[in-house]
């Protein structure tokens, strides 16, 4: 199973900076410390994509889920993790950190509803969000 992150937002003006190198990193990050659970295979299989489309919305208060979308032809399975602009954008945190903090939980609930095995991306939180915050090229300028 390898694990893709993508970026697609709906309304105008409401987006994260993240860069393509950003995508690609974090997807080979998760790839590499995340393993298809049983279920998950008995369901699509041991080579299919699990692909999360982050995108975000300003009237939602918390984290919107949509899916899975399953494309039997490319073999995708496919997440919309929506997150909360306006609360992200007016915590007075950075908003790339709490942008991350929002995406990987939503990633974290979709891996548990699979069943699949959270406990790395857990424990590679902060590691995976100060990576992110250190190296420029993972955001888009």
């Amino acid at each position: 199973m390898k694990i893709c992150i993508s970026q697609v937002y709906i309304s105008p003006g409401i987006n994260f900076p993240f860069s393509y190198l950003f995508q690609k990193w974090l997807s080979n990050e998760l790839t590499s410390i995340v393993q298809p659970s049983p279920d998950f295979i008995r369901r699509y299989g041991d080579n299919f994509f699990l692909v999360f489309n982050m995108s975000a919305k300003s009237e939602i208060r918390e984290l919107e889920i949509r899916g899975p979308a399953v494309y039997k032809k490319t073999k995708d399975v496919e997440y919309t993790i929506f997150l909360p602009y306006d609360i992200i954008s007016s915590s007075g945190d950075d908003k790339i950190s709490g942008a991350l903090r929002y995406l990987l939980e939503g990633i974290v609930r979709v891996l548990e509803a699979l069943k699949i095995d959270v406990r790395e991306v857990l424990k590679r939180t902060d590691l995976i969000i100060e990576h992110v915050r250190s190296d420029p090229s993972m955001i888009a300028i």
